[in-house]
């Protein structure tokens, strides 16, 4: 049996039931948060555990449910305790393991690599670039990281192809055009190692991307993303001329210096940028 969360009602199989009661029987009562929703939904305490195997009693969930909904909604966090990583400072440095959205590799990732401003983008050997979000640390206290439930989630929806191609608002506008250029530029490296010699010569030859972008019909799937580079580096260069384009291609290096050589040679003869 898992507890299942009076909040988002989600099941919650990350808790680790013998270290809870362990504090209920220590403490008398603990306050846990959700794995899924991270809300502070969760009160245990003795009535919650069987006095003959220390388990949970059968209908723990809907005592969980009656005392949620007694307290008005998630519980208060302890004294000096940040409500998002219930941690009173900064925890011990961690690494932390992640699977590349592209070929399923492990990594393990240092959390000092990872930006609580503008996350990281970490390179796998399939050249698949890899999105960490700033997102996977505390949104609290910005000290400490979420539970790796939570790091995977993010992760996999930061490196779906809509979320990285989209505007997040909330970011600087240079590092939302240079994770958007990124997101453009490793598709389109991705793609072309599966494409013919005649294909791939075209991929970075500017005056025939140029042509597509002005085409009425409908551009093949092998070039659009590479059509939309091309496109992006005209529209920076129209914006801010090749002052804006150098700025966004720094913020690029700082995220993924490998992938940009890429982005020059697609953006060849844009104005008097040259690769």
């Amino acid at each position: 049996m898992h507890p299942i969360c009076p909040a988002c009602f989600t099941a919650h199989p990350d808790v680790v039931v013998r270290s809870i009661a362990g504090a209920v029987a220590r403490d008398g009562v603990r306050i846990s948060n959700c794995s899924a929703c991270e809300r502070l939904s969760f009160r245990y305490d003795a009535e919650m555990f069987c006095s003959v195997c220390d388990w949970l009693v059968p209908d723990v969930n809907e005592r969980l449910a009656e005392r949620y909904a007694a307290n008005g909604g998630d519980f208060a966090p302890g004294s000096g305790e940040c409500p998002g990583c219930r941690q009173t400072g900064a925890g011990p440095a961690l690494t932390f393991p992640i699977a590349c959205p592209g070929c399923g590799a492990g990594h393990m990732v240092p959390q000092q690599k990872v930006s609580t401003t503008t996350g990281a983008v970490l390179r796998c050997a399939c050249h698949f670039a890899i999105t960490i979000p700033a997102d996977v640390w505390c949104p609290g206290c910005h000290l400490n990281l979420r539970n790796l439930q939570k790091i995977s989630a993010l992760v996999k929806k930061a490196n779906e192809p809509d979320e990285q191609l989209g505007d997040n608002v909330k970011e600087p506008p240079l590092d939302r055009a240079a994770r958007r250029v990124i997101g453009l530029a490793t598709a389109g490296e991705r793609r072309s190692r599966t494409l013919s010699e005649a294909q791939q010569s075209q991929l970075l030859n500017g005056r025939h991307l140029d042509t597509l972008l002005y085409n009425e019909g409908q551009i093949a799937d092998w070039i659009l993303d590479h059509v939309k580079l091309r496109s992006l580096g005209h529209h920076l260069h129209r914006d801010g001329g090749t002052d804006l384009m150098l700025a966004v291609a720094e913020r690029v290096a700082a995220m993924d210096r490998g992938i940009l050589r890429y982005v020059e040679s697609v953006w060849d003869g844009i104005g008097t940028w040259q690769k």
